[in-house]
């Protein structure tokens, strides 16, 4: 595949931005979706504007900055600010529409030195506006408010309406899990304080060294690399960030690669391990449909080099991303450009080996019209679906002969927390040990906008159980004369998302289990696993 890569000169004609790469001529989402090439360029212009209202919201004694946002205009903020926590700014990240997550985040915060940045491509994602309609309610100034969005969409003319202090214009030709090096990465990194140039500059040289031929150039190896794989049936991969220079990175590149791959019945499958819990699971390397991906810094860790060896002679692919320390990126900030930038390029490569486009996402769309179906059906007076009570012989039922290169992904819609994350991780690794087959996990409706797509477009084999809980906090969304929403209660959001979900996947042919935890869920989930682990011992 590699050398396919040279015969075919793939990065001299990604750079000329040649759509044909990637199918036939002028197919949609492709041509019009290479502006990420130019992002660490083209955002470098608003550099002057940043500082400025940085320097503004300090004097005015902000002490946070609430970002409310999803998928792409979310992970790549969570990613920067967990590589340099040293900011003068604390960066909270609202990504959920759990009444107990928007609680807490109530409960942390002083409006009166919050600065709530409003972030979302299109304008109009469902979370977003609905989580702007209730911190408006708390604070009704548009002095608190800045967004970032595209130009001409329904988020301007919300700002515009209500005056808002700044509107961040992102070139639309850039999609949202491109946009690390974009606006909606920059801005919330420069708003907290942070070296948002060093990024830049790590990017611009990322992006130069993938302009390489082949066989000197990392990103496009890499991309060529998993597509190979996974085209051989090694479609999971599993990544290992041993870096701390990338925080929480794996998070980000999962979306990368699901959203970007997981269609047309192909895709990659990113296993990862969850960097906010409390504790570490490992992802078995022995199944047969693994590659193993290790982004490392260039010294010397002769643990993970024993790790390494280990999975290579179980006979598992190893690739790996050398953080080499470059001048040019030597901030740990300049690092993270570096790895957004190469990964881009490598995941864009890896749509052209496997024959797909990697720009668009066909399968989103489908979880966004259920949710939308099943609140105008509520609307209309039919109740929600209610869940079954979730159980140890369900979950045992449900996961019963598992295989690979089948996997399972749990789907928790509960207030993400470190606390949490690590209950759904013991669920995980007790699952683990009774199946070769990958297992995943991920918060609703979070991976709506990030592995979701996978889910449905990718290859047929995932089983998918949906877990929920019943929220101990009530939280309304507030009415817009100006805008109608299908709801005024986000538990009733939240609950037509898992549900959307359900019936998505299911007309996908999808095995899926909806299953409820009740109010306690975290105790729930404890005697769960407690009694699953009693059955593996």
């Amino acid at each position: 595949m590699i050398a396919r890569a040279a015969d075919e000169r793939v990065p001299q004609r990604l750079w000329d931005r040649d759509d044909t790469l990637w199918g036939p001529a002028g197919q949609p989402e492709v041509a019009d979706r290479l502006a990420w090439l130019d992002a660490p360029a083209t955002t470098r212009a608003l550099t002057d504007e940043l500082l400025a209202l940085t320097d503004v919201i300090a004097a005015e004694g902000y002490t946070d900055v609430l970002l409310v946002g999803m998928g792409g205009s979310s992970l790549a903020p969570a990613v920067i600010c967990s590589a340099d926590p040293q900011a003068p700014r604390r960066l909270r990240m609202l990504d959920s529409t759990d009444p107990d997550a928007i609680a807490s985040v109530d409960a942390a915060t002083d409006p009166d030195r919050t600065l709530v940045l409003v972030s979302t491509k299109s304008g109009g994602t469902i979370e977003t506006i609905s989580l702007f309609r209730h911190f408006w309610s708390r604070r009704p100034e548009g002095a608190a408010f800045v967004a970032v969005t595209d130009p001409g969409s329904g988020l301007e003319a919300l700002a515009q309406r209500h005056g808002f202090r700044a509107v961040f214009r992102a070139d639309p030709e850039i999609g949202g899990r491109y946009s690390a090096l974009s606006p909606f990465g920059i801005v919330p990194a420069a708003l907290i304080g942070l070296d948002h140039e060093a990024l830049l500059d790590g990017g611009q040289a990322g992006l130069e060294a993938a302009r390489a031929d082949v066989p000197d150039n990392a990103a496009v190896r890499l991309g060529a690399a998993i597509a190979a794989l996974a085209r051989a049936g090694r479609d999971k991969l599993v990544v290992r960030v041993q870096d701390p220079d990338l925080g929480n990175f794996s998070l980000w590149l999962e979306q990368l690669v699901a959203e970007s791959t997981g269609k047309h019945g192909v895709g990659v499958l990113p296993v990862v391990d969850d960097p906010g819990a409390d504790i570490t699971f490992r992802a078995d390397l022995t199944g047969p449909d693994r590659q193993l991906l290790v982004i490392r810094g260039s010294a010397p860790d002769p643990e993970l080099d024993e790790e390494l060896a280990t999975a290579a002679k179980a006979g598992v692919p190893v690739l790996e991303l050398v953080l080499d320390h470059d001048p040019e990126r030597a901030s740990p900030l300049g690092q993270l450009g570096w790895a957004f930038a190469t990964t881009e390029v490598a995941v864009a490569v890896a749509g052209w080996a496997l024959a797909i486009n990697p720009f668009d996402q066909p399968d989103v769309q489908a979880a966004k019209d259920a949710t939308q179906t099943v609140l105008s059906s509520l609307a209309a007076g039919e109740p929600l679906q209610d869940p079954a009570d979730a159980t140890a012989d369900a979950i045992a039922a449900f996961a019963s002969g598992l295989r690979a290169p089948g996997y399972l992904s749990l789907l928790a819609y509960v207030p993400p927390s470190p606390t949490g994350a690590a209950a759904i991780e013991r669920l995980r690794a007790v699952l683990a040990t009774s199946t070769d087959a990958a297992i995943t996990a991920a918060f609703g409706p979070r991976y709506l906008h990030s592995t979701g797509q996978l889910h449905k477009g990718g290859a047929a084999g995932g089983r998918f159980l949906i877990l929920e809980h019943e929220p101990r906090a009530t939280r309304a969304i507030p009415a817009d004369p100006e805008q109608s929403h299908p709801t005024d209660s986000f538990a009733a959001l939240l609950r037509a998302q898992a549900q959307g979900d359900e019936r998505t996947l299911e007309a996908h042919d999808r095995a899926v289990l909806r299953l409820s935890l009740g109010t306690d869920w975290l105790g729930r989930l404890d005697e769960i696993v407690d009694d699953l682990e009693g059955r593996s011992s």
